[in-house]
Parts: C-alpha cells; structure tokens; sequence
C-alpha cells in the first residue's frame, strides 16, 4: 500500500481527548494503524483507544484521526 498520509499525529500510550459518535471522551491510545484499518485502508490513519462510557471501560477500534483533537499528555519517550 503506497499512501501519502504523513507521519502519524498520536503514538501509543498517548492520552487525548477524541469525538466518538458525537460524544468527547478521554481515552488512551492502545494501539496506532498506520494507513488506518481494512475498512479506510490508505484514506486515514487511526487508533484503537481505550475509555470510559457510562461508567464502564472499553476498547474503541478503528478511530480515525481526525476525530483526535488534543493530547493530554504524551507517552514518555524516553522509556
């Protein structure tokens, strides 16, 4: 896959805060699709992050990047 999407915005271990069906949550980023998943192959990069929603943790798969729009606080990239 030759894509033209750029360096990716967020890394794993990330906290930021994203949109998710309309809701603004905090979450973690667990785990980073360059070129994003099968189903937006080379249009977006994208992440799976986790969350909470209603009180209950969860994993949310293939968020695109631009729903990311601010990170609380980086990974340590020293470790």
């Amino acid at each position: 896959m030759k894509s033209n999407l750029g360096p990716m915005k967020y890394h794993v271990g990330d906290n930021v805060i994203f949109d998710f069906n309309g809701k603004i949550l905090e979450g973690r980023i667990w785990n980073a699709d360059f070129g994003g998943s099968l189903e937006m192959l080379g249009k977006c990069h994208s992440y799976d992050l986790e969350s909470q929603i209603d009180g209950e943790t969860v994993l949310l798969k293939h968020v695109p990047e631009a729903s990311v729009f601010k990170t609380l606080s980086a990974k340590d990239k020293q470790s």
